[in-house]
């Protein structure tokens, strides 16, 4: 991985090359979410949502308003991987079990490009321990394949402006332009993912287990005239770390509902007390 990771203090994303068989493995896991969003809803809430099961499943989220959560998204870990796949054999539902075995297999692809980034991660910036942090945390990855429902308007937030509560995230793949960021001087400026590389961003976490050197992107997506009527594609992994405190969401809200960049200039201090 050859990479100048300063851009990720300086801008707060990094964009690094996909390996082949790694692009491969998205496009693959990519067609198969097109196809298990195909199915009739009734087939899909078979595999509900479940934080007993490691926090996997199907969501469909009908939110009202031009900020409104209007998508459907599924949830994929390896600790979760077991239940995912035995409840999918039991409904015989054979895209499910596509879609599940094919996204379980591209976590296990993305696993050396992750602790080698993490690697490179704690030499540039002298976080000692993260690399090995991120290894412990291995079955808590999870990869997030989200389809944005489309009937909205020109330029509505499809997602909303929020920071990501884990370590950091890789942007693996968006079928659409869309994707903004909020540059640390609070200018919305696109953040394009292409068809070779990810867009790798700072989450809550890892501002926290730097200190603050590494700021949590604020991010959003914005429907364009495409999306608007059609609708959009994407698939995120989030890297959770096992051994740094968490944001605290039950006190503190949910970061969709918090000011665009309230981190930014955060002193430490006030920042730390939104963990748990």
């Amino acid at each position: 991985m050859k990479s100048n990771l300063s851009s990720l203090k300086n801008q707060g994303f990094v964009n690094l090359p996909y390996p082949n068989d790694l692009r491969n493995a998205v496009n693959s896991t990519v067609t198969s979410w097109k196809n298990f969003c195909s199915l009739p809803i009734k087939a899909k809430t078979d595999l509900p949502y479940s934080n007993n099961t490691a926090g996997v499943g199907y969501e469909l989220k009908e939110g009202k308003g031009p900020k409104g959560d209007r998508k459907e998204n599924f949830d994929i870990t390896t600790a979760g991987t077991e239940w995912l796949t035995k409840h999918a054999k039991q409904i015989g539902n054979g895209p499910a079990l596509e879609f599940i075995t094919q996204a379980t297999e591209l976590i296990e692809t993305m696993k050396p490009y992750i602790f080698e980034f993490a690697e490179k991660v704690e030499k540039n910036f002298a976080l000692k321990g993260f690399a090995d942090e991120v290894r412990k945390s291995e079955n808590a990855f999870f990869v997030r394949f989200i389809h944005y429902f489309g009937d909205r308007k020109l330029e509505d937030e499809t997602a909303s402006a929020h920071t990501d509560q884990s370590g950091f995230t890789l942007h693996l793949f968006e079928s659409d332009p869309g994707l903004q960021c909020l540059s640390y001087d609070k200018k919305w400026i696109d953040m394009p993912v292409s068809e070779g590389e990810t867009v790798i961003i700072p989450a809550m976490q890892l501002q926290y287990r730097s200190n603050g050197e590494l700021k949590a992107l604020c991010h959003r997506v914005i429907a364009n005239t495409k999306t608007a009527e059609n609708g959009r594609y994407s698939a995120v992994c989030f890297i959770q770390l096992s051994d740094t405190p968490k944001y605290d969401k039950e006190k503190h809200g949910r970061l969709q509902e918090k000011v665009a960049g309230f981190n930014y200039d955060m002193p430490f201090t006030e920042f730390s007390k939104l963990f748990k």
